[in-house]
């Protein structure tokens, strides 16, 4: 019997089994970790001298190292229809076998290593590698998308082992960013390959181990977060109308699907705190509910978030200076809009409000001649997040500060007609750690961490709104208040 040895996740290790089901072989697998270099022990090197995976064997003394080898070896062991007989369809087939290995799976590749094995590994993508291999892709993508506008398959009405051979390198085409859009043969073929039975049962076990993250966890969630890029030009917001608002940069350009934990158990079993996660979350139990009475709000509840702050902080003083109602209701109100601005739809982007100079900047517009003693001791700047009726839609999310070092950090500069501000935004990173706290009542708060003056704790946490997949198609619409304070130790 053919004995196979391969890790079933590498391209061209599922391009043979997944070959062999559709020829029928019958094989029996030596599974070879690749993530572990077995390939690379001197007992594999007696089978492949090159090192690589996969092989086979037939006996003691005959040994294939290349995939497409194997293929055409095992079609011929018994014969079958996916390797035709027919010399000139044989030929046909073997230089689109040829093809795939010489250019086509290079190509591909390259997307493959920088959107799928370098988040893998917890490193960033290079945009210039992608950019300079893109050319070539896609010419060589519109050699295959011509071909299938003549043919169902690559050589004819049925499919054959040159399908399976040139759909591998493809295999995580979605995940590998690969430009199929842009090919309507080539997408429509790998749509019919997709659906192949021997397609579909080998395609668990490349996703298992290099998409871990498709495989949610109890818990957890996947949703789309808007990071930014950081480009060589300013990125800006005006809040009011303005030529120079003309070709700026805006924030939010770079979204990436990204994991969300459930905080609840976490918290209970190890709490969040501001000065190491950047947030936290507690009870909060209040009569107020005057929320469209902005004198009201600042009169009757913000002494109350003052002591909440300082109780929960340890400040000494605490002043509050700001505060905005969000729902998605007020999404259609313009950025622009210089009146009612304490009403605002949920923030869909990754950012944080102050900077490491628009803080203090931000003490001395508002306390004037005490900023200068009070700038000499420590000083934080906390967002009291607080819904007004239990979270069934946009929640909020943070991300961890110890998993967001302050260079994913980068300045989003604010343009208001009488004077200009900054926050941060960040731009993406695999490794950050995002939480939320679905299903928040109104009598919780997120006690998130804007400015820091220490520092040797958490000075900054990225935080956003973001489309939860998990939320009913009837929720109710989140409402929720910001009061943002100062706190002073």
């Amino acid at each position: 019997m053919l004995q196979v040895y391969l890790d079933p996740c590498t391209v061209n290790s599922r391009k043979v089994l997944a070959g062999l089901d559709l020829l029928g072989t019958q094989y029996e697998l030596k599974h070879i970790n690749y993530f572990t270099g077995e390939h690379k022990s001197p007992e594999y090197l007696k089978i492949n001298p090159n090192g690589t995976v996969p092989s086979a064997s037939d006996g003691p003394d005959f040994n294939i190292t290349e995939s497409n080898a194997i293929l055409q070896y095992a079609a011929d062991l018994n014969g079958s229809i996916y390797y035709p007989k027919d010399l000139k369809a044989r030929a046909n087939v073997n230089r689109w076998l040829l093809w795939e290995a010489s250019v086509w799976f290079p190509s591909c590749y390259v997307y493959l290593v920088e959107y799928v094995v370098k988040p893998l590994l917890k490193s960033e993508p290079d945009q210039s590698i992608i950019d300079a291999q893109a050319p070539k892709w896609n010419q060589l993508a519109s050699v295959l998308d011509a071909q299938l506008a003549k043919t169902k398959y690559l050589v004819g009405d049925e499919v054959t082992i040159a399908d399976i051979a040139v759909a591998a390198p493809m295999h995580l085409h979605k995940a590998s960013r690969l430009p199929v859009d842009q090919h309507p043969n080539l997408k429509r073929w790998m749509t019919q390959i997709e659906k192949l039975p021997a397609w579909q049962k080998t395609q668990g076990a490349v996703e298992n181990a290099l998409l871990p993250e498709t495989n949610v966890k109890p818990g957890e969630v996947r949703a789309n977060f808007n990071y930014t890029k950081d480009v060589d030009k300013p990125t800006e917001i005006y809040f009011y109308e303005s030529e120079a608002a003309k070709d700026i940069h805006e924030p939010g350009d770079d979204p990436r699907e990204m994991t969300v934990t459930d905080g609840w158990e976490r918290n209970r079993v190890t709490p969040f705190t501001a000065d190491k996660e950047g947030f936290s979350v507690h009870s909060f139990k209040t009569q107020y509910n005057k929320w469209e009475n902005e004198a009201n709000v600042r009169e009757l509840f913000y002494p109350e978030v003052v002591e909440f702050v300082k109780k929960t902080t340890g400040a000494r003083r605490v002043l509050v200076f700001d505060h905005t109602i969000r729902t998605k209701a007020n999404a259609a109100k313009p950025i622009t809009q210089e009146t009612d601005t304490t009403k605002r739809a949920p923030v869909m982007l990754v950012h944080c409000d102050y900077t490491a100079e628009s803080g203090p900047i931000r003490v001395q517009q508002l306390l004037g001649d005490e900023a200068k003693d009070l700038l000499s001791r420590r000083v934080a700047f906390f967002n009291v997040w607080k819904p007004l009726g239990t979270v069934e839609e946009r929640p909020l999310a943070m991300c961890d500060v110890t998993s967001a070092p302050a260079d994913d950090f980068f300045k989003l500069y604010l343009r208001y007609r009488d004077r200009n501000g900054e926050n941060y935004v960040m731009r993406y990173s695999a490794k950050h750690k995002w939480w939320y706290f679905p299903k928040m009542e109104a009598d919780q708060v997120i006690l998130l961490k804007t400015y820091e003056s220490r520092p040797d704790v958490a000075r900054f946490v990225g935080h956003t709104a973001f489309e939860d997949p998990t939320s009913p198609p009837d929720a109710k619409i989140r409402e929720s208040v910001e009061i943002r304070t100062i706190a002073f130790f």
